[in-house]
């Protein structure tokens, strides 16, 4: 069976980590082959990036960084697991580039340029959550981009795209065993129309 790829996005501190690994481990469980990737990743571009998080650099270098850090993500091991029938969930892709760093200053336009090769995600959940929340859930503000305002804008970047691309948006100012059987919910959906058998689901 094919594999495909899903992908989770939203603003820091909606729960991306905890329900993109929370949905692997439910496929896993379920007898699919699942594993948990993130954005930027943990090679030697993307802990560049981490580094420049923190002191806020120029959203152009950080759109190139993101767009070369991704193309290794994808050639190195999205794209080889997807070919051996494991599904990828990815905490982070390029709709949080083009969604963070449009906010900061770069042209959207150039953001899609760069990366219009890449592998188009089968599903994108988008977690949304007001920034207010999010960030006394986080509680320090370790990176220049976790100010109340920037994340305003970014969260209606996000909303916007959701409207555009498709995205299944769930709602995560709530108790989280609600928004993971949301989540479970549109991934029975999902596997019952690639054809995986309802037995399993």
């Amino acid at each position: 069976m094919k594999g495909h790829f899903i992908v989770f996005e939203g603003i820091d501190g909606a729960g991306l980590t905890t329900n993109s690994k929370f949905l692997v481990d439910w496929l896993n469980s379920i007898g699919i082959r699942a594993w948990y990737t993130k954005e930027p990743t943990q090679g030697t571009i993307g802990l560049y990036i981490r580094k420049l998080l923190k002191s806020g650099a120029d959203p152009f270098l950080l759109t190139l960084l993101f767009t070369a850090d991704r193309k290794e993500h994808m050639e190195n091991e999205v794209i080889p697991k997807i070919r051996d029938g494991i599904f990828v969930v990815c905490d982070r892709y390029l709709f949080s580039t083009i969604a963070y760093q449009s906010a900061h200053g770069a042209k959207e336009e150039l953001i899609r340029r760069l990366n219009k090769n890449f592998l188009k995600p089968d599903l994108v959940f988008l977690l949304d959550i007001d920034p207010s929340i999010s960030l006394n859930r986080k509680q320090a503000e370790k990176e220049s981009y976790e100010r109340k305002e920037f994340l305003e804008k970014v969260r209606r970047k996000f909303l916007e795209l959701a409207s555009d691309e498709g995205f299944i948006v769930i709602p995560t100012d709530r108790p989280l065993n609600e928004i993971q059987e949301d989540i479970k919910k549109v991934m029975k959906y999902f596997l019952e129309e690639v054809g995986y058998a309802q037995e399993k689901v």
